[in-house]
């Protein structure tokens, strides 16, 4: 039976005019999942279509949820970008230039090679307030894993509101993954949280000092 954990707690309670703004989250744990195995996780194309100017385009979307893992993920994640070019190095196929349907098809056949899940984010955004959902397969059967969705009243369809709902997907699989993990493994996993922590805390200090984008200086080398 698969779990499931529907989350009346306030994740967000701040005071906006006269009311408050609170966020909740669904999870949904397949059976047989164990999260706490899990190494990397690989960004794939999300499905995702903008309907608003303040919205991001699909590609800087993906870099968007890339880097909300970087900063908050004790998980190795791997970008879509890395994983086009290395399907590219290793095949000759440029899945930029196939159409969507396609695309996704040789990016599900090859990505075990790099990752040992994927995350699909899903983004319902006809409507004022958008709802995101975030799905973790199994990249060796393409078995879902892992499924979070988070809606909120104050959640604005922006690239950053996104990152913001990515960084917290991010934040609660690591929360929820440690329900698997030994003392020793959870002791393991909250240092690299903190390591990943202190890392953004500095690349954040730079780019205030530096003026410069953010993509920019997550870059990898």
């Amino acid at each position: 039976m698969t779990k499931k954990f529907l989350s009346l707690l306030i994740m967000l309670a701040v005071f906006m005019t006269s009311s408050i703004a609170l966020a909740a989250f669904e999870e949904t744990i397949e059976e047989d999942a164990n999260l706490g195995t899990v190494k990397k996780i690989a960004v794939a194309y999300p499905n995702y279509y903008k309907t608003e100017d303040t919205e991001p385009e699909i590609y800087d979307f993906a870099k968007d949820i890339y880097n909300a893992g970087r900063f908050t993920s004790s998980r190795e994640i791997v970008s879509y970008e890395d994983v086009a070019a290395s399907i590219r190095r290793d095949t000759g196929i440029d899945i930029y230039s196939l159409d969507v349907l396609e695309a996704e098809k040789v990016y599900k056949q090859n990505i075990n090679r790099y990752a040992d899940t994927y995350v699909i984010t899903t983004v319902t955004n006809n409507s004022k307030r958008p709802w995101l959902f975030f799905y973790v397969y199994n990249s060796t059967d393409g078995k879902l894993m892992y499924t979070y969705s988070i809606q909120s009243n104050v959640l604005d369809k922006t690239a950053k509101d996104y990152g913001k709902a990515a960084e917290d997907f991010f934040k609660q699989f690591d929360t929820t993954a440690k329900r698997n993990l030994s003392k020793e493994e959870r002791r393991e996993l909250e240092e690299k949280q903190k390591a990943a922590r202190i890392y953004k805390k500095h690349v954040e200090k730079v780019t205030y000092k530096t003026g410069k984008d953010k993509l920019d200086m997550v870059r990898k080398k």
